[in-house]
């Protein structure tokens, strides 16, 4: 079962992250659906009402197994649906991966940038993790500055999904020095 809509996790002056619910089926089918959103995502974006309900419950079940990890809708303060920011598990390598997929009308309003300080900090300071890593689309060179300026370093190229991709990693303890560095900016 999906918690109830207003489930916050984190905030900022300016949004809010909450947990996905059921209600928020209508929004994320018309974020995945935007052309500008889906061009340079390594993964596939559900869109169908059906796929995006499932997408819903299997983050519910990663909120429920993963503590303080998942995929998190994002509100400007004023109630404005920005996206999703996320924290997941990778199967895989046992890494945690930071994401995030804006609305169109949210791009180049900082927004990328502080729910990534959200997100790191969650990642650091509330889970203890050692690191994070993120991925990009080659091409897409916005996210790269948006890590950069998070703290993040290029490990090089990779593939994910299928993809050729970008790599990037932020340990805790480089995370530490970055934030210092911001707060005195």
């Amino acid at each position: 079962m999906a918690p109830a809509a207003g489930v916050e996790i984190a905030r900022s002056r300016r949004i809010r992250l909450r947990q996905l619910s059921y209600g928020d089926i209508p929004w994320l089918s018309r974020l995945y659906a935007q052309p500008q959103v889906r061009q340079f995502q390594l993964d596939d974006c559900p869109t169908r009402f059906i796929d995006v309900a499932a997408l819903v419950a299997w983050v519910n079940q990663i909120y429920a197994r993963h503590r303080g990890l998942g995929i998190w809708r994002a509100d400007s303060m004023g109630g404005e649906f920005l996206g999703t920011f996320s924290l997941m598990p990778v199967q895989a390598t046992g890494e945690v991966e930071i994401g995030a997929r804006l609305t169109a009308q949210a791009w180049g309003r900082w927004y990328a940038i502080e729910g990534g300080r959200l997100l790191c900090r969650q990642a650091f300071a509330v889970l203890g993790l050692p690191a994070l890593a993120a991925y990009h689309h080659p091409q897409n060179e916005v996210v790269a500055r948006v890590l950069e300026r998070l703290g993040f370093r290029e490990t090089g190229a990779c593939e994910y999904a299928g993809k050729a991709a970008r790599r990037f990693e932020l340990a805790a303890a480089d995370w530490g020095v970055s934030e210092a560095a911001a707060a005195q900016a």
